[in-house]
C-alpha cells in the first residue's frame, strides 16, 4: 500500500501539469512509557502516515504535505498543489537533482532496523524501566525520579519523476532518567542521563544510576573567580564546540553571507591536527543512511581535513545558487576520525586544573563573527580529580580561536548520539564568574 500510494501521487502530479515531482512517503510508530518514582504515570502510543510532495511546474517550485493519503483525497489535493505552485515566482535554481547522484540499492547492510520491534511486549519494556529505577540507591535527598522509555520505528520511501526509488527503515530505543534532589535552602539540582540504540535487547542500563550521580554531584555548586581556565567539554555536551562550525558551512549561511566561515573553502582555518568528518555508513548509528531527503546517495565526507575547510553543505538548490557541486544538505553522523586514545579521566589528568563542562544554561553565538557566550555548569578539577561543582559561570570566546587552543581530543564519543563527538579539552579560555 505504501509504495502504491506514493506512485499514485507521482502519477497524479504529472497528469495535472507538473513537469517534475518528488514524493516522500513516511510511516512512523512511536511509543512512550513514563514512570514517576517507580510508578507508571503515562503511556502513549501513536502511529502516523504522511506524504510530502515537491512540485516543479513551469519553472516554479512548491512543497506540500498531507496525512490524508487515500486516492480520493490525493485526487482532490494534488491538482490544487500544482495550481498553487504556478502562482509563485519562477526560480531557475529550483530543480530536481542530477539523476547520476541518486542512491541505487537497499539499506539492509546498515543494520538500522530491529526486526523484533513489533514483538516486544509491554512487560519487557516496563521491566527495562524498573531496572533503570532500581539502580538508584535509597537517598533521603531525592525529591523525585522520572524514567522514560521511548521507541520509534520509521519507514521512508522516496520516488521522483526522474526514476528515483529509495527506501529505508530505522528503529530506535531510549531509556532516560531525570533526578531532582534537595540541596540547601531552595536549591533543587536536577540532572539526568540517557542510553539509546537500534536494538531493544542491546539497550544499555545505567542511566538511572548516572542520572542520580549527576544530580547529587551538583549539590554545593559555587561560583569561582573570573579568569582564563583550561576547560574540558564532556562528551555529552561536546557538540557545542562543533555545531557552530556546521551551521557556518551550511548552504543557507553561505548564500546569505551569514557565516564566519564565508569564503573559507580550501583554506586552513583550523589547527592542522583537526579532522572532522561525516560518516553516514556506520552500521546501527542513529544517523546512518544511504540517501538524503532528495534521494541523493550519501558518502563519507571530510568536513575539516588537516585544518582545511573541505566542504560546504549544499542541497540541489544551494548548489545551483552558488554554482558549486552538490554535497549533502546536512551531515548525518559526525565523527573525529583521527582522535586520540585518551579517556576523559586521562584528559582531566593531563589538563592539570580547570573546569569540566557538563551542561549549558542559555547563551548565544554570532553566526557572522563566530563569537559566543554560554552559561555553563560542571566541576572545578585539579590533577584529574573533580574537587567541587560550579554554577552561574559563563564561557566566552570565538570558535576559530577556541579551536586554536585545543589541546586534547578524547576517545569516548557516545555511540548512540547522531553526532559522535568525544570529550574535548582547550587551554586558556575566558570564564566569567565572581
Amino acid at each position: 500500500m505504501n509504495k502504491e500510494i506514493a506512485h499514485f501521487a507521482l502519477e497524479t502530479a504529472l497528469k495535472n501539469g507538473a513537469q517534475g515531482a518528488r514524493i516522500s512517503y513516511g510511516e512512523s510508530i512511536e511509543g512512550t512509557i513514563c514512570t514517576l518514582n517507580g510508578e507508571i504515570e503515562n503511556i502513549r502510543n501513536a502511529s502516523s502516515r504522511s506524504i510530502s510532495l515537491s512540485i516543479f511546474a513551469d519553472g516554479r517550485f512548491a512543497s506540500f504535505s498531507t496525512n490524508r493519503i487515500t486516492k480520493d483525497e490525493l485526487e482532490r489535493f494534488i491538482p490544487e498543489c500544482v495550481a498553487s505552485c504556478r502562482l509563485l515566482e519562477a526560480d531557475p535554481y529550483r530543480t530536481l537533482p542530477d539523476p547520476s547522484l541518486y542512491y541505487i540499492g537497499n539499506s539492509k547492510e546498515l543494520d538500522t532496523e530491529d526486526s523484533a520491534f513489533d514483538e516486544i511486549s509491554f512487560e519487557q519494556k516496563l521491566s527495562k524501566l524498573r531496572e533503570n529505577f532500581e539502580e538508584i540507591p535509597s537517598d533521603s535527598r531525592i525529591i523525585s525520579v522520572t524514567n522514560d522509555y521511548d521507541e520509534n520505528k520509521r519507514y521512508d520511501y522516496i520516488i521522483d519523476s526522474q526514476g528515483l526509488q529509495a527506501e529505508e527503515t530505522h528503529t530506535f530505543y531510549t531509556i532516560a532518567n531525570e533526578c531532582t534532589v534537595k540541596g540547601e535552602g531552595d536549591i533543587r539540582p536536577q540532572n539526568g542521563w540517557a542510553e539509546g540504540g537500534t536494538y531493544f535487547d542491546k539497550l544499555a542500563t545505567g542511566s538511572g544510576l548516572k542520572g542520580y550521580q549527576r544530580s547529587i554531584g551538583m549539590l554545593g555548586a559555587r561560583k569561582i573567580g573570573s579568569g582564563k581556565y583550561n576547560i574540558v567539554f564532556e562528551n555529552s555536551v561536546a557538540a557545542k564546540a562543533v555545531s557552530a562550525i556546521i551551521g557556518a558551512l551550511s548552504g543557507a549561511s553561505i548564500k546569505e553571507k551569514n557565516s564566519f566561515l564565508l569564503d573559507s573553502l580550501g583554506k586552513r582555518i583550523f589547527p592542522e591536527f583537526l579532522n572532522i568528518a561525516d560518516n553516514p555508513h556506520i552500521p546501527q548509528a542513529s544517523g546512518a543512511t544511504f540517501f538524503d531527503g532528495e534521494g541523493v546517495a550519501t558518502k563519507y565526507l571530510d568536513i575539516i581535513k588537516d585544518g582545511y575547510v573541505n566542504t560546504y553543505f549544499l542541497n540541489t538548490y544551494y548548489a545551483n545558487r552558488l554554482n558549486m557541486p552538490r554535497t549533502v544538505n546536512a551531515p548525518n553522523t559526525i565523527v573525529f576520525p583521527t582522535g586520540s586514545d585518551l579517556s576523559l579521566e586521562q584528559i582531566l589528568g593531563k589538563t592539570g586544573k580547570g573546569i569540566l563542562i557538563t551542561g549549558f544554561n542559555g547563551g548565544n553565538s554570532n553566526p557572522v563573527t563566530g563569537d559566543f557566550s554560554y552559561g555553563i555548569e560542571g566541576y572545578y578539577f585539579e590533577n584529574g580529580t573533580k574537587l567541587y561543582p560550579i554554577k552561574e559561570m559563563n564561557i566566552t570566546g570565538n570558535f576559530i580561536s577556541l579551536w586554536a587552543k585545543n589541546i586534547f581530543i578524547g576517545n569516548d564519543p557516545i555511540k548512540f548520539y547522531k553526532w559522535q563527538i568525544p570529550s574535548l579539552a582547550f587551554a586558556d579560555i575566558d570564564i566569567s564568574g565572581l
